[in-house]
Parts: C-alpha cells; sequence; structure tokens
C-alpha cells in the first residue's frame, strides 16, 4: 500500500444512498441521506488513506505494477451482524499508481452504473461488492463522449479489495528483496482468516497454508462463474487484477447481461478478441487461477515438483467443481431437483445449443417455462426435450411443484438489460433519477412480477450491437 488522500471537492454532494445496505451498518431508516453527508465530509477532511498496489494480466499481457489508480481504501465498517468489510472510494483522485495522464476521476454514470449491476447481482443470490453511495463531484470530465461528462465518486464495500493480483505482486516484491519473507505468509494468512476462518480445522493434517487458500480462492471462483452464467451476465473484464481471493463479483465496469442467448457474446468496447465473452469465463477463470497458483508455489511446497503437483491437483479440481456447479445451476432452472449427473449435463448442452440457434431470449425462454407458457420451435410443447425433461424430473424425484418452485428462485423476470441501463444512465447524466430509480426497484426483486413494469421485462429489438464502456 501507498499513502494518498482522496481528492474530494468542497461542492460534493450524496447523489444516491444505498438505504438498505446503510440499515445494515446499524443506520437508522429514514436517517440514512444525513449519515452519508456525515460520512462524505469525514472521507473530505482526511488527510491519509492507502492506494492498494498489485500485479495483473491485463488481456494475458503481464504487469507488474498496477495497483489502485483512481480509488482510495478509508478503513473497515462492522454489520450489525460482526462482517467486517472494507470501505473503498472509487473515482477519488490520482494516487502513487495512477497512470500517465490520468486524471483520477470517474464518469458519474460508470459509478451509478456498478451501483445498479452490483445490487441486482445481490438481489440474484450472487457475491459482489456493493454500492453505499455515490458522491456527485459537480466535476465534468472527459472520456469516450465529444463533450466533457459529469464525474463522480462510488463509496463501495467489499469483503476486501485483495486480489489475485496482490498475490502477483507479493511475489514480484519478495524476489526482488522489497518486502521482508514474512510478509508475504502474512498476507496469505490475513486473507484466510479474514475470508475463511476454520480453514485449519478439518480432520487430519492441516494443509499448508498457501495450498489451503488456493483451493479456497479455486472454489469459490468456481461456483460464482456458474452463478454468473446462470443469470446471463459477462463481467467483460477478467484480468487478474479484477479477480477477489474473497469470490465475490467485483471491478466489473463494461459488464452487460445476455438479451439473445449467444455463447460467444462480447459487450466490451475493449475485448476486441472476445477473451472475456460470456462463454469463455470458466476457462479464463480458471487460467487466472493458474497465475495465482504461480504466485504461491514457493509457500505451496519448498520442493518446487511438489509444488506444481499440488497446485495443478488444484486447477483439476476447479474444472470439475465447475462443471458441477453450472449443471446444478442449470438443473435448478428446468425444475430438476437432487444431484444432478452426467445426463443432465449433457442435456443442458443440448438445450443451450438450441437457444442459439433460434436465437432466443436467455431469460425470456427460462421464466415462460417456469411460468407454463407456450413455447415455440424446438422448445415448443409435445418436443422430445420435453418428455426428456419430465423423465429427469422424475428421476429425481421432484414432483410438479417442487420443479415450479425450483424454477420460480432460480428465473428471474427481471435482470438488468443493457438498454434500460443506459437509458437510466442517459438521464442520470442530466440530474434526471427517476427511471434508474424505477428500474432498481424492480431488480431488487427480480423474481417477482411487478404491475406497471412489464416494459421491463423486453429485450431490445438490436441486441446484437450493444457496446460496454468500463469508464477509464
Amino acid at each position: 500500500m501507498r499513502e494518498c488522500a482522496p481528492d474530494i471537492p468542497a461542492g460534493v454532494r450524496v447523489g444516491a444512498v444505498n438505504a438498505p445496505l446503510a440499515r445494515e451498518f446499524g443506520i437508522d431508516k429514514g436517517a440514512e441521506h444525513t449519515a452519508l453527508e456525515q460520512l462524505t465530509r469525514s472521507f473530505a477532511s482526511v488527510e491519509v488513506a492507502h492506494a492498494m498496489a498489485y500485479s495483473g494480466h491485463q488481456f494475458g499481457t503481464f504487469s507488474p505494477v498496477l495497483g489502485d489508480g483512481r480509488a482510495h481504501l478509508m478503513g473497515e465498517l462492522t454489520c450489525s451482524d460482526g462482517r467486517v468489510v472494507d470501505v473503498h472510494l472509487k473515482g477519488s483522485g490520482r494516487t502513487p499508481f495512477s497512470r500517465p495522464g490520468s486524471d483520477g476521476k470517474a464518469p458519474l454514470s460508470a459509478m451509478y452504473r456498478e451501483y445498479l449491476v452490483s445490487e441486482g447481482l445481490r438481489a440474484l443470490g450472487i457475491p459482489a461488492s456493493r454500492a453505499l453511495a455515490i458522491l456527485e463531484t459537480g466535476e465534468r470530465i472527459r472520456r469516450r463522449a465529444p463533450e466533457p461528462e459529469p464525474a463522480g465518486i462510488l463509496v463501495r464495500t467489499a469483503a476486501s479489495h485483495v486480489r489475485v493480483g496482490t498475490f502477483q505482486f507479493a511475489r514480484i516484491a519478495g524476489d526482488q528483496g522489497a518486502i521482508e519473507p514474512e510478509t508475504r505468509e502474512r498476507l496469505v494468512r490475513f486473507a484466510l482468516e479474514r475470508h475463511y476462518p476454520g480453514w485449519d480445522e478439518g480432520p487430519g493434517d492441516s494443509p499448508a497454508p498457501a495450498l489451503a487458500l488456493l483451493r479456497g480462492v479455486a472454489s469459490r471462483q468456481a461456483r460464482l462463474v456458474a452463478q454468473w452464467m446462470g443469470v446471463g451476465f459477462v463481467h467483460g473484464v477478467l484480468n487478474t487484477d479484477n479477480v477477489s481471493v474473497a469470490g465475490e463479483s467485483i471491478d466489473f465496469g463494461p459488464c452487460a447481461f445476455l438479451d439473445r442467448y449467444e455463447s460467444a457474446a462480447c459487450f466490451s468496447s475493449i475485448d476486441t478478441g472476445g477473451r472475456y465473452a460470456y462463454g469463455q469465463q470458466a476457462a479464463i477463470t480458471q487460467w487466472n487461477i493458474a497465475r495465482f497458483a504461480d504466485s504461491l508455489l514457493d509457500l505451496i511446497d519448498p520442493d518446487p515438483e511438489r509444488a506444481v503437483e499440488e497446485a495443478s491437483a488444484v486447477l483439476s479440481e476447479f474444472a470439475e467443481e465447475y462443471r458441477a456447479a453450472f449443471t446444478r445451476v442449470f438443473a435448478r432452472k428446468l425444475g430438476i431437483g437432487g444431484d444432478p449427473g452426467t445426463e443432465v449435463e449433457q442435456f443442458v448442452a443440448r438445450m443451450l445449443e438450441a437457444l442459439e440457434r433460434e436465437e432466443g431470449d436467455f431469460t425470456l425462454l427460462f421464466r415462460a417455462l417456469t411460468e407454463g407458457r407456450e413455447l415455440e420451435g424446438e422448445f415448443a410443447a409435445g418436443g422430445a426435450w420435453r418428455a426428456e425433461l419430465e423423465e429427469f424430473r422424475a428421476r429425481a424425484g421432484t414432483d410438479p411443484e417442487h420443479a415450479e418452485a425450483l424454477m420460480r428462485e432460480a428465473n428471474p423476470i427481471y435482470i438488468p438489460r443493457n438498454h434500460h441501463v443506459e437509458q437510466a444512465l442517459r438521464e442520470v447524466e442530466r440530474g434526471e433519477t427517476a427511471r434508474f430509480e424505477r428500474l432498481l426497484e424492480a431488480i431488487r426483486e427480480p423474481f417477482t412480477r411487478r404491475e406497471g413494469f412489464d416494459d421491463l421485462e423486453s429485450p431490445p429489438p438490436n441486441a446484437r450491437y450493444f457496446t460496454s464502456f468500463c469508464g477509464t
């Protein structure tokens, strides 16, 4: 870490407050805005905060020194249930890690996007960092638009902001003698105690701490990506510096959700080769975990061959755990209970291939199936696939009522559809938040149909051509 102070202009105002999250910190209902105004004033007076150092493989190319170039770690907060979370400012000015020419600021629209999507993921049951508030600075910055656009600061909470890239940086610093040898071991212990308590309490001999951490992170990331796939979420920039060791979704600036199902869907303007496309997310996450293993090998075992053998076993476990988690996610979406096996996995694969051939909407198809509405094409009632599905349900002992309950809990009605998000963000830039608040209200209860929200279910006519931007 490097000490530095956030740059918060005197005229900053609180533009949005996450009231449900504020109450988790013991802030009374109705007092959220006042409390966040007080917190903002305290942030503005801080003389010393911290920017975190990390390395990263960005689109496969290793950058040894990255770090928080527009973010400041302010400290920790304790939730009412005892959880401790980091409080982080994003878009709060330059740091010692800022890239040449950077102003350290962030577009207001990008901060509102992260707030909206993170709350959407949370409501879908997917671990994610969360926005506590958005601060409107009154500044205007130049990004992709011809004219300057409003700037904002995201007040973000997360289980921690320690990343795979944090350990990559620590390995380089250790090899160069820039940090004490025991520093890396302390970092491993911190991550275990913070995110994996009880890691050494199982039967038999405890594994090496570094191996336990590698296995824990691999397992959580496997399940996280499977959950993303189940709702059609595309992170957009899965560099190693954007992979949290806590297993949360984090740093998803150019993210987007599928409308039409397409395994090669890629929306990010900077991902010109499709490295982080929807269907590539599991493979690239496994690759990122391999880079995590590289940074830990000497701590896993002093014998290089044994260390590689142990790490390779974890990577194999990742592949198996991901396949199992993916199959469970989609089995629930199809109303199949129990522990689905290989045949269900193959059935899911065939169904998704059919959905892609028909260019069907991902969310609408599964919700129509949930609600028993008439389907067309390969999914029409009476087709062979329907008989096969009923057979899988019968084998699993899933009666019709249980099948419907599973599906209603797994298949959302509302997601942050890209065209609705973009419309809301354009209005936010003009100071209008009604559309944003309405969309936020819908996605916070994604499985409950709301009167007057029919328009938020519909896909756009040109989903194929949507492009997302990261805001840097």
